[in-house]
């Protein structure tokens, strides 16, 4: 059973094996996350080819078959991406990556992967990430817009994501201790008056309230 989580790729090595179309869109987003991405392929794809001619994506040409400079790449990586064609290939590259206990990903088979990666998006810092695992891709998009055009449409909760996110940032700033500050996210989260407001988005409002609370703690 796999255990959804964000993880943090900035400064992270991703090597992908597969310099074609898949490939290409999984070492962008990685890239785009941070990451120090390596592509292990023998042809590259035009953007990859720009992306590399900018300094931003390195591109190793080099036969996957070759176990040794197989081994090496996999070795650097922390998340290996399999992005070819070709099933024994991949099946090796999995074979490697076990080995080395690096986590991989899949992305030309749902049931071997280590690691999914999700079609994802965001609204007022909200991340919503959907996968099917397999079953299909067109079915998790359509599911990640349904669950968008349903939140874009909720305008209390919006309101209250501003909300919280300013109060949350303020309370950080003047509560250092985090069991008083969970404490206190209870106590407005069951706060009648603290929801109204945010329900309604009184950013202002809400901080003075939140404020004045604290200070009748004391």
């Amino acid at each position: 059973m796999r255990i959804p989580l964000f993880i943090e790729f900035n400064g992270r090595n991703v090597l992908v094996i597969g310099g074609g179309g898949v490939g290409t869109r999984r070492a962008i987003k990685f890239l785009l996350a941070g990451a120090n991405v390596r592509v292990l392929s023998l042809e590259f794809s035009n953007e990859l080819m720009h992306y590399a001619e900018q300094g931003k994506i390195e591109l190793m040409r080099g036969d996957v078959n070759n176990e040794e400079l197989l081994r090496k790449s996999i070795e650097w990586a922390d998340l290996v991406v399999i992005a070819t064609n070709d099933p024994a290939i991949n099946e090796r590259v999995r074979e490697v990556a076990r080995d080395l206990r690096k986590f991989f990903n899949d992305a030309t088979n749902a049931e071997e992967t280590e690691v999914v990666v999700p079609f994802e998006s965001e609204i007022n810092g909200i991340r919503i990430a959907v996968t099917t695992e397999g079953l299909s891709g067109i079915v998790a998009r359509r599911a990640l817009d349904k669950i968008m055009n349903f939140l874009r449409e909720d305008e209390e909760l919006m309101n209250m994501a501003r909300v919280w996110y300013a109060v949350k940032s303020r309370l950080k700033e003047v509560v250092s201790d985090v069991r008083t500050r969970l404490s206190l996210y209870m106590e407005l989260d069951n706060d009648e008056k603290f929801n109204e407001l945010a329900r309604k988005g009184l950013v202002d409002e809400a901080l003075n309230y939140v404020m004045r609370r604290i200070s009748s703690r004391n």
